[in-house]
This record gives structure tokens, C-alpha cells and sequence, in this order.
């Protein structure tokens, strides 16, 4: 009797947890919905990590993962879905841009009750490409019909900013938690033509840096060429004001006597073969 109480036991406890028993691994809960009954509905207490038994005649037992889900929506079939996720959407100045955006995010589990009365199922993944991709797309057109194309092309985190706060406030009843990554991947994609207005933009200021950069070396080179000049105006100056001095000084030191005395050091005693009136430049018999 004893041997086959313990078979009927053991039994019965197979039996259950091959039809109604289920185990809620680490980093997820579960929830437990009621399909008959006067409890009917969901559980608003979810299940944590262990094994669930229920009768899965009226009952359903639901797990949902509560770590930190990776999102990366973009053009690249290679990345994230094998299909364009990119985002697009029209800003204040009428244009249509497309971005390709990455997210994290989690659910809080005690708000997993909420999460499942909303989609019904525990299908994450479809979660996030489908009601997830349409809100923040939403939210994307929403906020970008207040900035201009150069507050998102360029420095665009407070465009973000206003993404993120907006779809996080859709998302709080159901208990998704944006994480701190959110953001666009590379640069925003406008039209084609407002690329290349930009591209052209950006190469006039550099034209015009480079003009202004060869403009003041250009005065550098002047200043250099007039302060060369002048210095050598005035060195010129200086050495005529010195041979003019040195001409005056000699010019007072000459005197009749040291003219003759100059004259006699150079004769070679003969006088001039040329007869005339005058007399000889030196007068001999003094």
C-alpha cells in the first residue's frame, strides 16, 4: 500500500508539471491569467523566478523578460530587422529627413500586468519593431515640427531630448523604461538637394576663411616689405649724413698750404713744359 500511495503521489506530480507546470528562468516574470472562474483576468501580482503550477485547462501562464532590451532601427537589412526600419519624419522647415535611431530599454516588472492587458501576448520582439516603432516615429514628427534643419543636422540633442521625453511619458502605464541610450545613429539624412546647399554653405566659409587667412598674410608680407624699406631709407640716410659730415670736416681742413704741401709730395721736380703768364703753382724761390 505504502510503495503504490508513493507512485500515486509521484504521479500525480508528473502529471501536473507535464500539463500544468511551468518555471520563470532569471531575469524575467510571469504572469498568470485566469481563464474561467469567478478570478478570471490577470494575476496583478506577477511571478518571480522558480517554478509555476496551474491548471492549464482555464489557465495561461506568461513570462516576459525584465533586462535591459538593445534596439537599433535602420536602412541596413544587415542590422536590427532584416527590413528598412529607418525613421522618417518632417521638420518645421517643411522637409522630410530620415534617421536610423537606437534604444534600450526594460520593463518594470511590477507593472508586466499592465504590459500584457495592452498587447496581449509576450511577444517582445514584435513589441518593439511594431508599437514601439510606430510611437516613436510618431513622437519624431511631433518634436521635429519645432526645429529647423540646422538644429538637427547639427548639434540636435536637445531634438532628442524632446524625442525621448515624449515617447517615455506614452510608454510610463505600461511600465516601458527608456534607458539612457537613445539617440540617432550617424547623421540625419535630409533631401538630397539640402545636402549639397549645406556642402556648399560649409565650402564658402572655407573659401572665405582661406581669403581671409591670405589677405592677412598678405598685410604681414607688406609690413614686412614697408618695415624693410624704411630701414634701409634710413640706413641710406644715416651713411649719407655721415659721408656728408666726413666731406664738411675735410673740406675745412683743407688749407692753401696743405694743398701746396699735397701738390709737392706728388712732384717729380720738373716744371710744366707749357709756357703761358702764370707763374708756377709753387712758388720756388721762397
Amino acid at each position: 500500500m505504502k510503495k503504490a500511495s508513493i507512485f500515486l503521489i509521484v504521479g500525480f506530480f508528473v502529471g501536473v508539471c507535464l500539463s500544468g507546470c511551468t518555471r520563470i528562468g532569471p531575469g524575467h516574470v510571469g504572469i498568470v491569467v485566469s481563464m474561467a472562474g469567478d478570478s478570471r483576468g490577470v494575476s496583478n501580482i506577477p511571478a518571480t523566478t522558480g517554478w509555476v503550477f496551474y491548471n492549464p485547462f482555464a489557465t495561461n501562464v506568461y513570462s516576459y523578460p525584465t533586462y535591459v532590451q538593445q534596439v537599433v532601427w535602420t536602412k541596413d537589412l544587415a542590422e536590427g530587422a532584416p527590413t528598412n526600419e529607418e525613421i522618417t519624419f518632417t521638420n518645421a522647415d517643411q522637409m522630410q529627413i530620415r534617421v536610423d535611431v537606437a534604444l534600450a530599454y526594460h520593463l518594470e516588472p511590477s507593472k508586466v500586468p499592465q504590459f500584457y492587458v495592452a498587447f496581449r501576448n509576450d511577444d517582445i520582439k514584435g513589441f518593439t519593431y511594431g508599437y514601439l516603432h510606430s510611437l516613436a516615429r510618431d513622437k519624431f514628427n511631433e518634436a521635429a515640427g519645432r526645429y529647423h534643419i540646422e538644429q538637427i543636422m547639427g548639434d540636435n540633442a536637445a531634438f532628442v531630448k524632446d524625442v525621448k521625453t515624449m515617447l517615455q511619458k506614452d510608454l510610463d502605464p505600461i511600465g516601458v523604461i527608456l534607458e539612457s541610450q537613445f539617440g540617432i545613429i550617424g547623421a540625419p539624412r535630409p533631401p538630397d538637394a539640402v545636402v549639397n546647399n549645406i556642402n556648399a554653405k560649409v565650402q564658402a566659409v572655407q573659401i572665405a576663411q582661406q581669403k581671409q587667412n591670405e589677405l592677412v598674410q598678405a598685410q604681414a608680407e607688406a609690413n614686412k616689405a614697408v618695415a624693410t624699406a624704411e630701414g634701409d631709407a634710413k640706413s641710406l640716410m644715416i651713411r649719407a649724413t655721415a659721408d656728408a659730415a666726413a666731406n664738411r670736416m675735410v673740406a675745412q681742413s683743407l688749407t692753401e698750404e696743405l694743398i701746396k704741401l699735397k701738390y709737392l709730395e706728388k712732384w717729380n721736380g720738373q716744371l710744366s713744359q707749357v709756357s703761358g703768364s702764370n707763374t708756377p703753382f709753387v712758388n720756388i724761390g721762397k
